[in-house]
């Protein structure tokens, strides 16, 4: 098990001259206040909060402001690269949606559909229901779902799945006991586990943060007959030049680019591979693309 940890990599307004458009265009924020988003990373890093950022900001397709700060690692020292590989945490399910949207499209899945027509064991699922005993003991019942878990549920987080560190005490519990990530975990194994814990709420009636991604990468990788992994990578990666978005970091010249977060800063535990769902991404021609800008404009 690799595990990584993060840095920042933030794209966000713009302060630079821009070219000329035929049509009325947003005015920039001023320099004034990038040197006000400068302070305030260099901060980060002094206080020991971030180990480095990179902070690219186009415009109109045009890097506009590209400033590197702290490092890659603070036990080496390695200084921050443009093709740094940051871990892109749960900007993962963003894209793990846009897969399973591309399958919508194709008419090879749909939202309505229940997550029982590709994982069966779903159809037993149980919600939890907190209350208490007559001696006042926390009790957890289980009733049967009003509806079943769909995939729009898991695409909106709606499905009642949930994590170990969110919602009821005894939700809570049930998550943790279960060890969910314990052992090698595949997304089959994975999304078998869920199964065989309480839904946090009603399908349909609470946004809550929680596995329903990872269930959804199951469900992609049963209607494409590929790993997620493959899917992305042949689908959305690869004809978007996206040659070093992966879960797992091989080589010694990646795992040698990875930013590792400053130590002490509180990050949950978590585990770059195709179990979960957590993908790494870099920049890798930010610095080409600002040093075109800049000839561009001066």
């Amino acid at each position: 098990m690799r595990i990584l940890a993060v840095a920042a990599w933030v794209a966000a307004g713009n302060g630079m001259p821009t070219r000329v458009h035929a049509e009325p265009v947003a005015a920039a924020p001023s320099t004034a206040k990038l040197e006000r988003l400068s302070g305030f990373f260099e901060n980060e890093v002094t206080t020991g909060k971030l180990a480095g950022a990179i902070v690219l900001i186009q415009q109109h397709g045009l890097p506009v402001y590209f400033k590197r700060f702290g490092v890659q690692d603070v036990a080496t020292k390695q200084p921050m690269t443009p093709d740094t590989i940051f871990a892109l945490h749960s900007m993962t399910k963003p894209i793990t949606n846009l897969a399973a949207m591309m399958l919508i499209d194709e008419g090879k899945l749909a939202l309505d559909d229940p997550v029982s027509k590709y994982i069966p064991a779903f159809a037993a699922v149980k919600v939890g229901v907190e209350s208490e005993t007559k001696e006042g003991q926390p009790v957890l019942s289980l009733v049967p779902t009003d509806r079943s878990v769909s995939i729009e549920d898991l695409m909106r987080h709606t499905s009642g799945i949930s994590y170990d560190y969110i919602g009821g005490e005894l939700i809570r519990q049930a998550y943790s006991q279960a060890h969910l990530l314990d052992g090698h975990v595949d997304n089959q194994v994975l999304a078998d586990r869920i199964t065989g814990l309480p839904l946090a709420r009603q399908p349909g009636t609470l946004w809550r943060y929680g596995y329903s991604a990872d269930v959804l990468g199951r469900v992609i990788e049963i209607v494409s007959e590929k790993s997620l992994f493959q899917f992305m990578k042949q689908r959305i990666f690869d004809p978007l030049g996206m040659t070093s978005t992966k879960f797992v970091l091989e080589s010694p010249g990646e795992l040698g680019k990875g930013a590792a977060r400053a130590p002490g800063v509180g990050i949950r535990r978590w585990r770059v591979g195709l179990n979960n769902y957590r993908l790494c991404d870099i920049c890798p021609d930010a610095a080409q693309r600002w040093n075109v800008r800049r000839q561009a404009v001066s």
